[in-house]
């Protein structure tokens, strides 16, 4: 005959196995859902990231290596083409090579 103070093993056994399965759901939904939630942020902030600030910049850039523009007016300083820069340079350092004999 059960009395009242008897311990139930067979219902904890239960309990304990379904809290373990519960926990272990619980644990690899979270996780899914991580890797889920950051695949989706990659794609949003790497993959399909805007170009058309670099895009400008990198046009903007050339510009402003391609195109004579002023650096300082009152000093009379001035920017070249950077073509241009590189071959005055080298004019520069052909003339000032010493000869040799």
């Amino acid at each position: 005959m059960a009395r009242y103070d008897d311990l139930h093993t067979g219902t904890i056994t239960l309990v304990g196995i379904v809290s373990a399965a519960l926990t272990f759901v619980i644990i690899v939904a979270a996780q899914v859902l991580y890797y889920q939630f950051q695949a989706i942020e990659h794609q949003r902030k790497v993959v399909d990231a805007p170009l058309v600030l670099t895009n400008e910049m990198i046009e903007e850039q050339q510009t402003e290596l391609n195109t004579y523009s002023w650096v300082d007016r009152d000093k009379g300083a001035v920017s070249i083409p950077i073509e241009k820069a590189m071959s005055e340079v080298l004019e520069e350092m052909k003339g000032s090579e010493p000869s040799e004999g």
